[in-house]
């Protein structure tokens, strides 16, 4: 396993994919996850969301709308995370309409390719 994979992994919580192969269930997750699938991490992303049971929610245009459409009225209504794995500049628009309701932005990773995995959550 490569560095950069494992830093992946690790930034993501896929660590605790050992303990489902040992028949422990696991914890389901109240992340909802923005993937944008034309990069190349997002295979692991989406593999390590569906096996937590988060929410997904595909990256495939206008950040702008994927906010007002779909998660704004879910991030003001609950307390749970959203996080992503998005390219700068959709993670920058996401983190600015976050900020605008009280949630903060955390950049977790950079990668070479132009995306970055990120996290939002109430202050």
């Amino acid at each position: 396993m490569s560095t950069t994979r494992r830093a992946f992994l690790i930034a993501t919580g896929a660590s605790g994919l050992l303990w489902t192969s040992f028949g422990l269930a696991a914890q389901a997750s109240t992340r909802t996850w923005i993937v944008d699938e034309a990069l190349p991490q997002s295979r692991v992303l989406v593999r390590q969301a569906r096996m937590t049971g988060a929410r997904l929610a595909s990256l495939s245009g206008d950040a702008g709308w994927l906010w007002f459409e779909r998660l704004s009225e879910e991030a003001m209504s609950t307390s749970h995370a959203i996080g992503g794995l998005t390219r700068f500049a959709d993670a920058f628009v996401l983190a600015q309409l976050g900020a605008g309701i009280g949630m903060r932005a955390t950049h977790h990773r950079a990668f070479d390719d132009g995306a970055v995995l990120w996290t939002l959550e109430r202050c």
